[in-house]
C-alpha cells in the first residue's frame, strides 16, 4: 500500500475540538494585552511524538493556560483534561484522533504580566493521514 496525503496538523484540530467540545476559544499566539483576555488558552507544537504502528503518527501539543486566580485555573484545566480524554476515537473536519493523552498541568513562571498565573501540559494525539490509502 502506498501512503497518499499527509497527517493533519494538530493545532487547528485541537483548537476546533476545544471550541466545539467545551466552548474554550484557544489561540496559537498570545494577545499583547494578556490581562484583558483572561482566562487564555494557547496551543503550540511541542517536541516529541513519533511514528506508531502502520500509518499512525503521534503529534505532541503544548497547552498553556493563563488565568487571574487558582479557582479559574482549576476550572479551565479540568475542562481541558476531560475534553482531551473524549477526543480519542473522534475527530473533526481537520482530522481524526485514534487515541489522546495529556500530562498533568503544572505551574511555570510567567513574567510578561504581574498577577497572571500560567500552567502547562502536553497532549499527545495519535493521528492517521487525512486521505485514503491505495
Amino acid at each position: 500500500m502506498l501512503l497518499q496525503g499527509q497527517w493533519p496538523h494538530p493545532l487547528p484540530l485541537l483548537i476546533a475540538w476545544l471550541k466545539d467540545d467545551v466552548g474554550i476559544s484557544a489561540v496559537s499566539k498570545l494577545p499583547d494585552d494578556m490581562k484583558d483576555h483572561l482566562p487564555c488558552v494557547m496551543v503550540t507544537p511541542a517536541p516529541g511524538g513519533g511514528q506508531g504502528a502502520d500509518y499512525t503518527r503521534t503529534r505532541s501539543v503544548d497547552i498553556d493556560v493563563y488565568a487571574a486566580d487558582w479557582k479559574s485555573m482549576a476550572g479551565i484545566t479540568g475542562r481541558i483534561e476531560a475534553s482531551i480524554f473524549r477526543l480519542g476515537g473522534r475527530g473533526n473536519r481537520y482530522g481524526y484522533v485514534d487515541a489522546a493523552r495529556i500530562t498533568e498541568f503544572s505551574q511555570i513562571a510567567y513574567e510578561r504580566a504581574a498577577g497572571v498565573l500560567r500552567c502547562t501540559a502536553t497532549a499527545s494525539l495519535d493521528m492517521r493521514p487525512k486521505t485514503s490509502l491505495k
